[in-house]
């Protein structure tokens, strides 16, 4: 679980409408053996992982879960979209009819 910002998600999602990364690009984590579960209730746009690594195991993931496949342009809050000049660039390439949700 990250620290409920979204940060980790814009990223990965400013890198995927770029092209650096895909679906098949691996996503590692490093947490401690405590904050390990089985599940975890997921929105579209949350970035799972596919390696684990705690101070006593390496664990993978499987099946692999879905990435996002990008900026998810209808949830994201347009706050966000007018702090980060990045995402506002992408915006206008965008094909989507709302670039954010107020």
């Amino acid at each position: 679980v990250g620290k409920g910002e979204g940060y980790a998600e814009l990223e990965y999602g400013i890198a995927r409408e770029l092209g650096i990364v895909s679906e098949e690009t691996l996503v590692a984590t490093t947490v401690h053996d405590l904050q390990i579960v089985d599940s975890i209730p997921r929105e579209p746009y949350d970035l799972t992982v596919d390696i684990i690594a705690t101070p006593t195991k390496l664990i993978k993931v499987e099946p692999r879960p879905p990435k996002p496949p990008g900026i998810i342009w209808e949830l994201l809050p347009c706050e966000k979209l007018r702090e980060i000049p990045v995402l506002q660039e992408l915006a206008k390439r965008s094909k989507a009819r709302k670039p954010c949700r107020e």
